[in-house]
């Protein structure tokens, strides 16, 4: 196969993962971001270091991703070896940065979801008592409403709530708990958040399963992509390493053309061809002896070729 050929095939492949590669890169900036910056999504109520890292590291590995593409696209189309380096250089460094995410991540799974529960518990213990916490109780309420569940273990969970505690109530529970349009007034007290009704009138399923399940789908959504994205960034060095010998060939051939072709255009050197000494050691074709009895007398080349010599014609 030609050279060329064989460039172009490669140049192709690249384009087709370099492309695969920052649409994966892009869905994990995407991740990164709303982990960090959506506070209506329930992951937000955890503040642990271990969300914070894997969610700085995506959004970091995305970040570069696009860089990398960049660059890898601008090595093949310029033919540049010295890009073509440092893209297989920062694939690198891309790969061993997904691996300690997601080693982090698969590591810290069980401490995660411990720790959402512990959070889950501490939301339904402040509900409708601290006012600074009302988005976590929108979250909550969500929950429970789209999901029919009422309370994290068991709805008995909400008897701990302080609002139920320190009023003594009974069957009181939050109005996202009941299983009806309506949410039953509690009497002598004018809040919304809270209805009163028995345990026929509210979800009888448990939060858990629901928020455990949750959290384990976008846990695995994030570590297939990570380890797409390290498929495809496998496939990409190894394109990246054949078109770096394929650009040094090329480079290779296009100087040996180029001497080549200065080689068949040198002009002569005028010096040689001025001097008209220079032909003397180059003597005509009928005159190749033609002084070679300069060293005799003429009395003896007439002798030796007078018209009288025997082998005179």
């Amino acid at each position: 196969m030609k050279v060329d050929d064989k460039f172009q095939i490669l140049k192709f492949f690249a384009a087709v993962f370099n492309s695969v590669f920052l649409i994966l890169g892009l869905c994990i900036f995407g991740c990164a971001v709303w982990i960090l910056f959506d506070k209506d999504n329930f992951i937000s109520v955890l503040s642990s270091v271990e969300v914070k890292t894997v969610a700085g590291g995506l959004f970091i590995i995305g970040l570069v991703v696009v860089g990398v593409t960049i660059l890898g696209c601008m090595g093949a189309q310029l033919e540049n070896r010295c890009f073509l380096l440092l893209y297989m250089g920062f694939l690198i460094c891309i790969v061993l940065g997904q691996l300690f995410v997601t080693f982090i991540i698969l590591l810290n799974h069980g401490k995660i979801t411990s720790k959402m529960k512990i959070e889950v518990d501490k939301i339904i213990t402040e509900y409708g008592t601290n006012p600074d916490n009302q988005r976590h109780w929108k979250l909550l309420d969500n929950v429970q409403r789209y999901g029919h569940c009422c309370g994290m273990q068991s709805p008995n969970d909400w008897q701990s709530n302080m609002f139920i505690k320190n009023n003594s109530l009974i069957d009181v529970y939050p109005c996202s708990c009941f299983n009806t349009t309506d949410c039953p007034a509690i009497s002598g007290f004018s809040t919304l958040l809270f209805g009163n009704g028995n345990e026929t009138q509210i979800h009888p399923q448990s939060c858990v399963d629901i928020i455990t399940n949750w959290l384990k789908e976008n846990t695995l959504t994030i570590v297939g992509m990570e380890v797409g994205l390290l498929i495809v960034q496998i496939l990409q060095f190894i394109v990246a390493v054949y078109l770096y010998q394929t650009v040094g060939q090329k480079a290779k051939l296009r100087n040996v053309s180029q001497l080549i072709r200065s080689e068949d255009h040198r002009e002569p050197n005028p010096d040689f061809l001025d001097d008209p000494d220079q032909n003397h050691a180059y003597p005509e074709p009928n005159q190749a002896y033609a002084h070679t009895n300069f060293a005799y007398p003429e009395d003896q080349h007439q002798a030796d070729f007078g018209p009288n010599h025997s082998y005179h014609r």
